[in-house]
Formats: C-alpha cells, sequence, structure tokens
C-alpha cells in the first residue's frame, strides 16, 4: 500500500498525490513536472536536462572506458542526477504547486492507486 495526500479544490475538484519517491519523475525529470504544472522546477530541469548536452558534448573516448558501443559521457551521467533529483524531490514540488493553486490538504489515504486513494 502507498500512502497518499488528498488535496482539494475550492470548487470541490480532489487530487491525490503519492508520498515520497516518484518513479514518473526518474523517467522523465523536468517533463513529468511541466504536465502536472509545476512550471518553475520543470523549466529548469527540463532546461538544464537539454544544456548539459550542448555543454558536454559525446566525448571521443569512453567515460572509464568502458568497452562497448554507446559512449557514456558526463553529460549523460548529468542528466541522470537530474532525474534522481527531480524523482527524490518532485512531489514535494508538486504539492507545493497544488497549495499556491488554491488547494488544501485534507486527508491522507493508504491505498493501491490513486483512484482508490481519492474514493476513500
Amino acid at each position: 500500500m502507498k500512502k497518499f495526500s488528498i488535496f482539494e479544490h475550492p470548487d470541490r475538484r480532489l487530487e491525490a498525490l503519492k508520498q515520497g519517491f516518484s518513479i514518473p519523475g526518474l523517467l522523465a525529470g523536468g517533463l513529468w513536472l511541466l504536465r502536472h504544472g509545476v512550471w518553475l522546477f520543470g523549466t529548469i530541469a527540463t532546461v538544464a536536462g537539454l544544456g548539459v548536452y550542448a555543454l558536454f558534448p559525446r566525448p571521443a573516448g569512453y567515460l572509464y572506458e568502458i568497452p562497448y558501443g554507446y559512449r557514456f559521457g558526463l553529460a549523460d551521467v548529468l542528466n541522470l542526477g537530474i532525474c534522481v533529483f527531480v524523482g527524490l524531490l518532485g512531489n514535494k514540488w508538486r504539492v507545493a504547486s497544488l497549495l499556491e493553486r488554491g488547494f488544501e490538504q485534507v486527508w491522507t489515504e493508504q491505498a493501491a492507486t490513486v483512484n482508490c486513494a481519492k474514493g476513500a
């Protein structure tokens, strides 16, 4: 069972957010934040993720001289770090974004899915 925070908007809409680490945040990074309306951090993460590839293009050699086809460079390591950072803090940023948009936290629920948490 996952732990969800349930938020209610003054127009009676409910939003449920899982507490803790976000797998979608890890996999999609800044784009996941932008999709959920966390504009400032989503823009920063997306621009930083793309910017590291402009600043650190693929190296001529391998990182740690890994002997296989893909050249894993510094930009890849930095981008992975950005995605892990978004995975760790993304749900907290989503909570702050919801509170700024007028939502109020009404309860905390343990449920298997987001829909189950909203319906409880």
